[in-house]
């Protein structure tokens, strides 16, 4: 996967020890076990320094953590909804199948086995999710909403960037288009093993995603969360900069468009040493995907509430 890094022995070490199952314990897991140690490290710190209650900082996480993947198989489950319900003869045939059987239509992905593996995320719906149960907890505690969610900002920005480090290290199948672009790290290859066409240099965007994020991470960790700005202008300012972030490497990944502008690319046979070698040719982007949509939302509403609470003006300093 990292064969166009020129380290040598990375690969090896990659492939022999990164990428794989430590008995039954996935290293996606793993990396999602990181991110929610360092969150729960720097949450209840950054509530201290606000004075708010670090208290809650555990139950924010855990309805956080659960919220995201709830909302991520939902999402899932929309983005591939033309494949569960497939075009048949009569209601029972399109929508009833679905529900009753769990592997769904043969040779097709099931509603509830796609619920229910371990496979299957949608970013922007555990975004969403995760929001709004940490939300409802904080409505129903009477806490503070804006100040808390400005506080947990950082710990969101640093959370994503090591969970995408977990979608690369897993070879999940959030990659980019193929490129003959030769940039170490930014471009790699995948490997036999993988689901994915080998011997087909790709875009590398979950570490370009998690590069961004990190960088996110260290404005609002390290200048942001200092200035007093108004409460919630931290929790403005990360939904637009990720809503751009992400907009902008959908431009480089795989994805189907919600409403295609142009006809989208064909499958090719790209010669390979080894593996699969069918992939798409030339550029892919053909119309703005699911998450690209909900991308440009979180930035007009990151927007909306910076211009009508006047987001980059400082909190008044006390007498």
């Amino acid at each position: 996967m990292l064969d166009v890094i020129p380290i040598p022995g990375l690969v090896d070490f990659v492939r022999a020890y990164i990428s794989r199952d430590w008995g039954g314990i996935s290293t996606f897991s793993l990396m999602v076990v990181l991110a929610f140690l360092s969150a729960s490290y720097l949450l209840p710190k950054e509530l201290e320094r606000k004075k708010l209650d670090p208290t809650h900082a555990d139950w924010l996480l855990i309805l956080g953590v659960f919220g995201t993947l709830v909302g991520a198989k939902i999402f899932f489950v929309f983005e591939i909804w033309d494949q569960v319900f497939v075009e048949t003869p009569g209601f029972d045939g399109k929508y009833l199948y679905p529900l009753t059987h769990f592997n769904g239509f043969p040779g097709r992905p099931g509603l509830w086995s796609s619920l229910f593996s371990g496979s299957g995320l949608v970013f922007y719906g555990g975004f969403l999710f995760g929001i709004l149960f940490i939300s409802l907890y904080m409505i129903n505690h009477k806490l503070d909403v804006k100040a808390y969610l400005d506080a947990s900002v950082p710990s969101m920005a640093l959370g994503y960037a090591i969970g995408r480090l977990g979608c690369f290290v897993s070879g999940d199948g959030c990659y980019g288009f193929s490129t003959e672009v030769r940039i170490p790290l930014l471009v790699f290859t995948y490997w036999p093993t993988s689901a994915h066409p080998s011997g087909v240099p790709v875009w590398n965007t979950p570490i370009i995603e998690s590069i961004v994020s990190f960088f996110y991470f260290l404005y609002f960790q390290k200048w942001a969360r200092f200035q007093n700005f108004k409460r919630f202008s931290l929790g403005a300012q990360y939904l637009i900069l990720h809503g751009i972030a992400r907009l902008g490497v959908e431009f480089l990944r795989v994805n189907k468009a919600v409403i295609p502008f142009i006809d989208p690319p064909q499958l090719v046979n790209i010669p390979a040493k080894e593996g699969n070698p069918a992939f798409l040719t030339g550029y892919y982007w053909h119309g703005f995907s699911q998450s690209q949509y909900v991308s440009i939302a979180i930035i007009l509403v990151g927007l909306f509430f910076l211009a009508k609470w006047k987001l980059w003006e400082k909190e008044a300093q006390p007498a």
